[in-house]
């Protein structure tokens, strides 16, 4: 499937252009954190090396495209992550931490839980004057439904073989 991808995709053809330069790891927050090496999963990529599906650092990027602002080449690697993120669900490797996520989104309608009225978010909140839940899906029970609707219709827990 990857190596399908390479052909197909015009951010993933783009990342042909990647001279391994090292700019997107060196300015990736992420990797200062943690094992994440950008270049690496770059260079997986390239390569059509399937296991870089299967890798616990594809899911370590923020998505802040810090690393295309750097890159010299201007190669979309943010977006090769999520083409290679997505991929990596359909094929059934997804880590535990975003099922996880996952299941909170379809349950509350946000990947982080917010907590209940007594929770100390919610009394943070009340402290500076503001409302103890924020102008979101926890404020609207309607559009909850619809994020329910859209994992229904999408197919989106049968498409990635998430079991509840």
């Amino acid at each position: 499937m990857l190596n399908q991808l390479l052909k197909t995709s015009e951010d993933m053809k783009k990342i042909k252009a990647c001279m391994q330069c090292g700019e997107c790891s060196a300015s990736c927050p992420s990797g200062r954190f943690t094992a994440m090496r950008t270049r690496k999963l770059v260079h997986s990529a390239l390569l059509g090396v399937e296991s870089v599906l299967q890798s616990p650092e594809l899911w370590m990027c923020t998505t802040c495209y810090r690393c295309l602002e750097r890159c010299p080449r201007r190669v979309p690697v943010t977006d090769v992550i999520i083409s290679l993120r997505n991929i990596a669900a359909l094929e059934g490797y997804i880590q535990e931490s975003m099922k996880n996520t996952i299941k909170i989104l379809e349950k509350t309608g946000h990947g982080v839980p917010l907590g209940d009225i007594d929770s100390a978010y919610a009394k943070q909140r009340t402290a500076l004057g503001l409302s103890t839940l924020p102008p979101t899906v926890h404020s609207y029970p309607e559009a909850l439904e619809e994020i329910k609707k859209l994992f229904e219709i999408s197919k989106f827990k049968e498409r990635i073989s998430l079991e509840w």
